[in-house]
């Protein structure tokens, strides 16, 4: 079988290319390291919990978007993030790929503007993102009893391990 360009591997380079022009290095590593620890730890959930290849490979692309805003302006980083983050989302790469039908990029959409609703159970999607988020957060530094202490980690690890 020969290997095959795909739509992750075509985000992938366009979300490295705006990662890339962040002119602070700490946050330029930052991004790397959260924005692509959530989109893989997105994609291995939807797996695990038996979702198709396609939807996984749009759960790591939207949790390689999930807070890109936040590192390419600092000032966008708040409680209310999400929603900004999303907008950014759709304007500069999803639109602009044009890789996804629209029900996908609204899909997508959603699971980036209600990625800190962790409180709030939602739409499958939306909680495979809020899940890789608050996994990725927890598995960088298992240590940090701030994230691991919480109940939705606690559920999400033990549910990988099983």
């Amino acid at each position: 079988m020969e290997w095959k360009k795909t739509r992750l591997d075509e985000a992938r380079k366009y979300i490295d290319d705006i990662i890339k022009a962040i002119p602070d290095e700490e946050d330029k590593r930052g991004a790397y390291v959260h924005l692509y620890g959530v989109g893989l730890m997105a994609a291995l959930l939807a797996l695990k919990r038996g979702y198709s290849r396609e939807i996984a490979e749009m759960a790591e692309i939207s949790g390689m978007l999930h807070d890109l805003l936040t590192y390419v302006d600092r000032s966008a980083d708040g409680d209310d993030h999400a929603h900004g983050c999303a907008e950014y989302a759709k304007e500069h790469v999803l639109d602009k790929l044009t890789l996804f039908n629209d029900e996908e990029k609204q899909m997508m959409y959603n699971g980036i503007y209600n990625h800190s609703d962790k409180h709030v159970k939602g739409y499958y999607f939306d909680e495979l993102i809020k899940d890789a988020d608050a996994a990725q957060h927890t598995l960088r530094n298992p240590m940090e009893d701030y994230w691991y202490e919480r109940p939705r980690i606690k559920q999400v690890v033990d549910k990988l391990v099983e």
